[in-house]
């Protein structure tokens, strides 16, 4: 996510040192008031400056916001960009705003909610709530599933898969290993 506003960041500074640390739902309202102010933030996450590639034109360039749709257009040919597409939030009737304030509240309990206080604090029916929380925690626990470190493959033997980590001296030296038959 980013972070948060240089005028925000300002009123911190002059609210202490230890209040730059604490994002309030006061802060997240502000930034984000409405739904067209959560789908700006995730065109801009997707494509900074509005500049992303016209599938028509085949070419970089930027896009303006539809009226009345969750898309934007290529200045050029008008073709259509959905920044929406391929996350979570793509076929969801539920507000941007509420699935902000859901990714919010799990966030500061470390996602210890309940789908009950999710229907209580946001209006949500609990089978929304439950779906929102759900489809959260399956990102959270595909992240980190994802491999930590890449893998580096090196010409030997037998194909060893280094761990980028380790670096070659270790590959050398798992070489020799197999080579000798021999333990360092």
């Amino acid at each position: 996510m980013r972070p948060i506003s240089q005028s925000m960041a300002k009123k911190k500074l002059k609210q202490g040192a230890a209040a730059h640390l604490a994002y309030t739902v006061a802060d997240l309202s502000r930034e984000f008031p409405n739904d067209d102010a959560c789908l700006e933030y995730i065109k801009e996450q997707r494509w900074p400056n509005s500049v992303a590639m016209c599938e028509k034109c085949n070419i970089e360039r930027k896009h303006y916001r539809v009226a009345g749709r969750k898309a934007y257009a290529c200045n050029r040919c008008g073709n259509h960009i959905y920044p929406l597409k391929g996350t979570l939030f793509a076929r969801s009737a539920t507000s941007l705003q509420t699935w902000f304030y859901v990714m919010y509240v799990m966030a500061s309990t470390g996602s210890r909610i309940t789908a009950k206080r999710i229907q209580r604090e946001t209006g949500v029916t609990y089978k929304t709530a439950w779906r929102t929380l759900r489809q959260l925690r399956q990102v959270i626990v595909n992240e980190q599933l994802r491999p930590a470190h890449s893998t580096k493959e090196i010409d030997v033997p037998n194909d060893l898969n280094v761990p980028q980590e380790h670096g070659l001296s270790t590959a050398l030296q798992r070489e020799s290993d197999i080579t000798t038959g021999m333990p360092a």
